[in-house]
Order: structure tokens, then C-alpha cells, then sequence
């Protein structure tokens, strides 16, 4: 072989060429029907084919006598110059080819420097970096009152907008980051779920980087694979298999993800391929979308009188009785002003309990027989019953219920990220069926919320027919309504929408039912996050409360037992989806929530979802 000068003699002997080579062109299926140019290659030798390809396209070239001299020691000078030529065709190369080319000049991109050989393909496609921008636009109902007979709602309009990185260290080591935005589009602030933290006091600030078209770090972790190293050529997301892994990460547990589809801040070991066969994975972090609306309460508690004072002023305000006696006794507004101001003016339920006595006492003055119905129908409220229901917690010092009960009693702005072991084990055959086990538990105080596993599988009937399904059960009691809570889905597919093949598409629909107590927030999915995740917007005065609480409030003060032992918050409903891709990197997608009802049996409205998320590479 020829070359212009000899240093940089690499002692090697030119069965490196042959493995090179032979890779490179093995996947290309060529004919020996190429002349052999070298004498000293025989027709039948490994390296024919290869060799008079090579040739006949000007990458390798013999010596003066003919000869291809297999045997010599080649310098990586020589070898570099192959991969220089090899580069200078890459685009003509198929998609296998192309792979071995990258891997060599991976391999020798030092020598190619040295050399001055610097092809902008080389540093475009086998750069250690890429970057997939993902752009998303999307409209939602945002619902502050959900139930049908009293909703309310705004349209929302935003722009999700995601920088995903891959960095290839080594051929072991893989760093990805993601940074996301959330703008606006019609004058509306799109909701996040990670978007508020809290102070000590239960006041909501937002987060950094969080405001509305504001970056923030959503995902940054990096991974290391152990154990017999993996090829990752044709891998386009790294290693696949034997993982171990830190920092904030994604996490999907199940088939669809209703359980949690979010992040984890931790760490995390893989044993298997996630690809295909058996995967075991074990995690230890702190859940970051967890919607702090709907958990806060579990963790930190809810303050009492203010629900106490709604419901007594109401009643006086409302009750037909004391309006006919005020009617027949001017002096009684007064004393009804009086005993407003009595309830306002409590601190906390012993205190508002005694103030109730002195109100009774202040209607007698005026009407005794009023006093007798007043003290009758404000006994029916059962004040009591607020502190009392099962194993909830009420420190009159603060003035706090602390619904999940004495053992999770924690401060605001302490854990809001939710910390949580937990491990999954995966047997994947790709396109034809999956099974997955998995498991859960927080961690600390809040241990006591969340002690759940789980079970999903999909099985492909036919290539385009898909039957999928998923059961969770929380091991904890919620004491609100006594029970330990499970939850279910399943549902039914037809096609595939692949973002990489143009006109595909997939319509489906699912059913889910869950309970309260085995939803925490961050589905992935904005319909079910509002079903499962519901909450009243102002409820007595009070901001974002969880229905699971608010309903069960209310039914312990309405003064009919019967209602005292319902199953309240939680959502049951249909989701139909379909997803087109109209052309490559482009996907369009319609979510459509209905026949949607809480665990009490009061609808909620329909909801349509509507995106198309771009890739951009």
C-alpha cells in the first residue's frame, strides 16, 4: 500500500484492516464481480470482496508490483487516510456502512486532526453531542370548578418548547440533559405542575426559571454501563442495558403512565436491556412532579375554622327560620351581627365551639324558641365530626387537620418533593406483548401516604390491534375514607403513530378508575391529571382543595350521617385518543375525556386536549 511517508508506525498487523473492512462491507451484500487489481489476493480469500471494492472506488490503492501485501504492518496514518476517503462518500454509503464509518472515525479522529483532515461531515454526524429540539403546542380547558353543574374554566393556549441533549463520553458513560419552557399564547399563564413551592406558612411562590417563557433544568442525569461492553452503534440513545444512573431522570411507571409519568432526583441501577427481554430497575429519589395542589394537604395539613366559620355564617345567613324571625323582631339583626362577629373573631375550634354557646344565649335574650332551633340546627353541623372522622389528627394549637393522621405531620416547605424507593421489573418482546410488576414507597413521614404496587400489561393481538391494562393498590389507609385505595385501566388500540414514518397514525380508548389516595399527580397526561387531581379553586374561602377533603367535609357538616361514609374525590372515566403523523418529526394529537364522575357519583364536564409536538434534530 501506498503512502507518502511512514511516521506514526502503529505495530499492528493488517487483520485490524480485514475486521475493519470486512464489517464495513459484509452489511452491504456486494458481488464478486469486481476484477481482482491485486495479485496477492485470491478470488476465494476472506478479503476479496472487500479489497476489489475498496479498489474499485479509489479508497485503497496497491502497490507498484501489483501486490496488496496483506500481511504488512499498516501505520494508523494509512489507516486514517482510509477513513478520510471512506467520510468523503459517506452520504453515498447505506445506513449500516455509514455506522462502521462512524466508528472509525471515532476511532482515529485524533490521527485525522494531526493530519489536517478535517471533513465537516466527521464533526457534524460523529460529534459527541446532539441536540433533538421538541416543540409543542397545545389547547386545554383549565378547569377551576369541574363538576358540570357549576363549572368553571378558561381556554388555555401554550407553547411547551424542550432542548434535549446527548453527550457521548465514552463508549460506556452517556450524559443527557433537558431544559423546558412553558409560554403563554393568549394572554393566559400556562399551568406547570412544578411550577410553585411554599414557604413555612403554606404561601406558594414560583419556582425559578418557572415564570412564564423562563428556561429551567427539567432533566439532567448520566449513566454508566457495566458488565460486558454493549455495541452501541446502531443505539441512538446509547447504552441499553446494565445501567447505573444519577441525577434527575424519567420515570414511567406502567403501560400508560396514569400512575406516575414525571421525573426522579436520584439514583437508579438497571440489570437487563430496556429494549427487549427482562429489565430489573431499581430507584431511590425524591418524585418532583407531584402535584403540591392536591398532595399538600395529605403532608401539612388544612386549617378548620375557617370551613367551621363558612358553614355557621351560612347557615344563620340562610336558614328561613331565623329569616321569619328577624322579619317578625328587627332587634334580632343585630344580635345575628353580633354573632357574626363572634364567629369570625375565633381562632380555632374550641374556641369557635364556646363562642357558640355565648351566640345561643344571645338569641334568647331576644327569642327563646328561636335560640331552642338555632342551637338545634347548628348541633346538626357536628363540629366535632371535622376532628374526629376515623384517624385524623387536629392540633388546636395550630389549628391544623392533619388528615393522613398523627404520623404525617410535617411543616410547609419541607419535603415537597415527595422522597420515594422504588423498583419495577420489565419483560419487553417488542411489538408483540410486555409485562410489568412494580413497586413504591415514600419515604419519611410521608411513608405513611404512599405504600403502593402495581401490575400492566400490553399484548399486540394483531401488528395493529394492541389490548393493554394496569392495577394499582396503595397499601396505606386514607383515613378520609377509611379504606386502602386501588386504582384500574385498560383500554384498546389500533395502529402506531411513529413520528419517524410519515401518514401513521393510532386511535385508541381507555378507561380509568381511581380512587383517592393512588393518584399523587404527574400522569403525562393533562386530562387525567385534572379527573384524578381535582381540586376547588376557592372553597370556603380557601384556595386549591382537594375534593378528596372538601367533599368529605362537607358531608360530615351537612348533617346527614347517611353521606358520612362515602367514598369522595378520586375520578372515573373514558379517554379516547388519536395521533397522525402528517409528515417526518411532526405529531398530531386529540385527547378526549367524557362520562366522567368523582367517587360520589358527581359528573364532571368533557374535556378536549389538542397538540402537535414537532421534533427538530
Amino acid at each position: 500500500m501506498r503512502t507518502k511517508d511512514n511516521k506514526g508506525i502503529y505495530s499492528m498487523r493488517h487483520t485490524i484492516l480485514r475486521a475493519a473492512v470486512c464489517a464495513f462491507f459484509a452489511s452491504a451484500a456486494m458481488t464478486a464481480s469486481a476484477a481482482n487489481p491485486f495479485s496477492d489476493v485470491e478470488s476465494d480469500s476472506w478479503a476479496y470482496e472487500a479489497v476489489a471494492s475498496l479498489s474499485d472506488q479509489n479508497i485503497v490503492e496497491g502497490y507498484p508490483d501489483g501486490t496488496f501485501k496483506g500481511d504488512k504492518h499498516i501505520t494508523r496514518y494509512e489507516m486514517a487516510q482510509i477513513t478520510a476517503r471512506l467520510l468523503a462518500k459517506r452520504d453515498s454509503l447505506s445506513a449500516d456502512q455509514q455506522s462502521v464509518v462512524d466508528k472509525l472515525s471515532r476511532e482515529y479522529a485524533n490521527d485525522l486532526s494531526s493530519l489536517g483532515v478535517r471533513i465537516s461531515e466527521l464533526e457534524k454526524k460523529t460529534g459527541k453531542t446532539s441536540l433533538l429540539t421538541e416543540l409543542r403546542v397545545q389547547g386545554i380547558d383549565r378547569y377551576d370548578d369541574i363538576f358540570k353543574d357549576k363549572k368553571e374554566k378558561h381556554y388555555e393556549l401554550g407553547a411547551r418548547v424542550r432542548l434535549n441533549t446527548m453527550t457521548r463520553i465514552n463508549d460506556r458513560s452517556t450524559l443527557y440533559g433537558q431544559l423546558e419552557t412553558y409560554m403563554g399564547m393568549n394572554g393566559r399563564d400556562p399551568y406547570d405542575i412544578n411550577k410553585y413551592t411554599y414557604d413555612k406558612n403554606g404561601n406558594e411562590s414560583v419556582r425559578a426559571g418557572h415564570s412564564d417563557g423562563e428556561l429551567h433544568l427539567n432533566r439532567l442525569w448520566t449513566t454508566f454501563q457495566f458488565g460486558k461492553k454493549q455495541d452501541t452503534t446502531n443505539l441512538p440513545f446509547g447504552p441499553s442495558k446494565n445501567l447505573i444512573g444519577i441525577g434527575q431522570f424519567p420515570v414511567k411507571m406502567g403501560v400508560t403512565g396514569y400512575t406516575y409519568d414525571g421525573e426522579f432526583k436520584g439514583a437508579f441501577i438497571t440489570f437487563g436491556d430496556y429494549i427487549k427481554g427482562g429489565r430489573l430497575t431499581i430507584a431511590y429519589g425524591r418524585a418532583t412532579n407531584i402535584n403540591y395542589n392536591y398532595t399538600g394537604p395529605m403532608m401539612h395539613g388544612i386549617k378548620v375554622t375557617p370551613i367551621a366559620k363558612s358553614k355557621l355564617i351560612g347557615e344563620l345567613s340562610t336558614n328561613k327560620v331565623v329569616a321569619a324571625a328577624v322579619a317578625a323582631n328587627p332587634a334580632l339583626k343585630s344580635v345575628l351581627g353580633k354573632a357574626t362577629g363572634l364567629i369570625n373573631s375565633s381562632n380555632n375550634l374550641p374556641e369557635l365551639q364556646n363562642n357558640l354557646g355565648k351566640i345561643v344565649n344571645l338569641i334568647k335574650t331576644q327569642n327563646p324558641q328561636l335560640a331552642q332551633a338555632v342551637a338545634a340546627k347548628l348541633g346538626t353541623l357536628n363540629l366535632n365530626s371535622l376532628v374526629s372522622a376515623s384517624t385524623m389528627y387536629y392540633n388546636p394549637a395550630n389549628d391544623t387537620l392533619y388528615p393522613m393522621g398523627k404520623d404525617v405531620v410535617m411543616d410547609w416547605g419541607e419535603d415537597e418533593d415527595v422522597p420515594v424507593t422504588y423498583a419495577s421489573y420489565i419483560y419487553k418482546v417488542p411489538d408483540q406483548w410486555e409485562f410489568h410488576a412494580y413497586a413504591m414507597k415514600a419515604n419519611g413521614p410521608v411513608g405513611h401516604i404512599c405504600e403502593a404496587y402495581g401490575f400492566a400489561g400490553s399484548y399486540y393481538v394483531t401488528p395493529k390491534w394492541n389490548i393493554h391494562g394496569e392495577f394499582v393498590k396503595n397499601l396505606r389507609v386514607l383515613p378520609l375514607n377509611n379504606e386502602k385505595p386501588h386504582s384500574f385501566n385498560y383500554g384498546l388500540s389500533y395502529g402506531t403513530a411513529d413520528v419517524l414514518k410519515p401518514r401513521s397514525y393510532s386511535i385508541g380508548i381507555d378507561y380509568i378508575y381511581s380512587q383517592a389516595g393512588t393518584y399523587f399527580g404527574g400522569s403525562g397526561n393533562d386530562i387525567a391529571d385534572q379527573y384524578m387531581g381535582h381540586v376547588y379553586k376557592n372553597w370556603h374561602g380557601m384556595k386549591n382543595v382537594p375534593a378528596y377533603f372538601a367533599d368529605k367535609m362537607d358531608a360530615l357538616t351537612d348533617g346527614n350521617p347517611a353521606n358520612d361514609h362515602n367514598n369522595f374525590g378520586g375520578a372515573k372515566f373514558f379517554l379516547a385518543k388519536a395521533s397522525y403523523v402528517p409528515m417526518k418529526g411532526l405529531i398530531v394529537e386529540a385527547d378526549y375525556g367524557f362520562n366522567a364522575k368523582d367517587m360520589g357519583g358527581k359528573k364532571m364536564d368533557n374535556m378536549l386536549m389538542l397538540k402537535a409536538t414537532a421534533y427538530i434534530k
